[in-house]
């Protein structure tokens, strides 16, 4: 993939996982509010929750188990469903922030025994960089 400005610096983290706790809207108000602090990330809106798209999923009971935050560096999602126990969080930032913190926060917060996790980095000196991470 191009780096297409190089003059920004930009960094993503997309982690997926199966969690082991009760799960509802709070649970992931609390986990966005607790990530934004760890990623020293100023809030400026939300954290927020919301159910599931009940059009694209209708047999699916309403939960809100959907969150976003928006950092001024940007922000985090947060979708999980309760009928598998499963997450996935998507930050982006463009303000650097240690990957591996967030892995061992993320897993656990959400008590993961399976998380997996990849991370993109652009910007840095004209170099793009894909990771994954492996447990």
């Amino acid at each position: 993939m191009k780096d297409l400005e190089p003059t920004i610096y930009r960094q993503r983290i997309v982690m997926e996982g199966h969690f082991s706790i009760q799960a509802d809207g709070e649970t992931i108000r609390r986990y966005l509010n607790e990530l934004s602090v760890l990623l020293d990330m100023r809030i400026f809106s939300g954290p927020y929750s919301w159910p599931p798209d009940e059009w694209s999923n209708p047999e699916v009971p309403l939960f809100e188990l959907n969150g976003f935050v928006a950092w001024t560096e940007s922000g985090a999602h947060v979708y999980a469903w309760r009928k598998c126990s499963f997450f996935t969080v998507d930050a982006y930032s463009c303000k650097p922030f240690d990957t591996s913190e967030v892995v061992k926060f993320t897993k656990d917060f959400f008590q993961s025994k399976d998380i997996v996790s990849g991370d993109i980095q652009m910007g840095t000196n004209g170099k793009l960089t894909l990771l994954a991470h492996k447990d």
